[in-house]
């Protein structure tokens, strides 16, 4: 008999992606697992980490009664170092009877660890989202506009239907042609004074034209973006763009043959910047969202507004556990009953219906229960 095909560890799943897996029909129980990678002399302890989750799950599915075919799927999981996602350091295992095994590989360090029961543990998972996520780059000259989307693994070009690819295309037969220039002391002279008001009539246009065309493309897309361009049009196109994901800092200089790897390199940091400033910045948030009647931190407000889909951020403590069950038509949240997670409960009510879920420290949180969130 042929023998299964393993299971390889694929890099962070998308919001849609995420989203899709919570919305399937629940058969069975949920797993999650959790394993550190070790490389070098000590990469054995990987095989080791594996075999013992396996066997743990194993046990604890025959405890509820359930198959233990789950427990096979997650043996599977590929550990070859060369083929896992660049910069794994810990991988995170889901099962569930309508998905089966998935194994994603994170880039943070985590402790081992093995759940099983109604929902999965996915704070780990939406802790190396936050610090890592999936951005995009708008490269903007006179020459070039490119778009690159992409996240720790690297940037790859994603045309924008629509969207001009430079200032030519974008203004056609309204380009100016008469942009005078008389000689300078530089070897390509100077621009005449009729021809620089010309020159900024047309990057005038340039930037409206861009503006209208990224607003459908963008408006609604909730990740991140760069603006990689020099001054003159970091300014023009911010005070026309109103894209919610641009943010204030950009990338300043000439990108019109720059690599996805040179953009990569240069963007990254400011996407991860802001992204922990966010995370840290979270009381001060929820606090705003209190104020106009749209911050809630006890629990069972918080689970009645997931369950409605009225929960636009979800903040919520990566690492506390609190039993409990999440009642999944009224959100009402009863503590030490079931046998599932309240906090993880949570995250997928929010998660499913559209919500963002960010874990933070303890101490960053703005409520001693564990949760805040703010409201669509």
């Amino acid at each position: 008999m042929a023998q299964p095909d393993p299971v390889p560890v694929r890099s962070l799943p998308t919001s849609d992606e995420l989203r899709a897996w919570l919305a399937a029909d629940q058969d069975g129980p949920r797993v999650t697992v959790t394993l550190p990678i070790q490389r070098g002399p000590e990469s054995r302890q990987n095989a080791r980490f594996l075999a013992h989750a396996v066997a743990e799950v194993e046990e604890r599915l025959r405890a509820l009664g359930a198959p233990t075919d789950p427990a096979a799927a997650l043996a599977r999981i590929d550990l070859a170092l060369a083929r896992l996602p660049h910069g794994t350091r810990g991988i995170v295992a889901l099962h569930d009877a309508r998905g089966g095994p998935r194994a994603i590989g994170i880039r943070d360090e985590i402790a081992y660890g093995v759940t099983v029961g109604r929902h999965f543990a996915l704070r780990p998972l939406l802790a190396a989202q936050q610090r890592h996520a999936a951005y995009r780059v708008l490269a903007v000259s006179v020459n070039r506009v490119a778009h690159f989307e992409g996240g720790p693994e690297g940037l790859r070009e994603a045309p924008l239907p629509g969207v001009p690819t430079s200032l030519s295309d974008a203004l056609g037969d309204e380009l100016t042609e008469v942009q005078f220039r008389v000689r300078g002391p530089g070897p390509a002279g100077s621009m005449h004074g009729s021809g620089r008001e010309e020159r900024k009539l047309d990057l005038v246009r340039f930037h409206e034209a861009l503006a209208r065309t990224l607003a459908p493309a963008l408006a609604d897309d909730p990740l991140p973006i760069v603006l990689a361009a020099t001054e003159e049009h970091q300014g023009g196109l911010r005070a026309l763009a109103k894209l919610p994901g641009l943010l204030d800092e950009g990338v300043p200089g000439n990108f019109d043959h720059a690599s996805p790897a040179e953009l990569a390199a240069r963007c990254a940091p400011l996407v991860e910047a802001w992204l922990a400033r966010r995370a840290a910045e979270c009381a001060g948030a929820w606090e705003r969202a209190r104020n106009r009647g749209k911050g809630v931190d006890l629990l069972d407000d918080v689970g009645a507004a997931a369950i409605a889909g009225r929960v636009a951020r979800l903040w919520v403590d990566a690492s506390r556990s609190l039993p409990g069950r999440l009642d999944p038509a009224t959100g009402r949240v009863e503590l030490d009953a079931g046998d599932g997670d309240v906090l993880d409960a949570l995250c997928e009510a929010v998660l499913a219906r559209g919500g963002e879920v960010i874990p933070v420290a303890a101490e960053q949180l703005p409520s001693p229960t564990g949760a805040a969130a703010e409201l669509r």
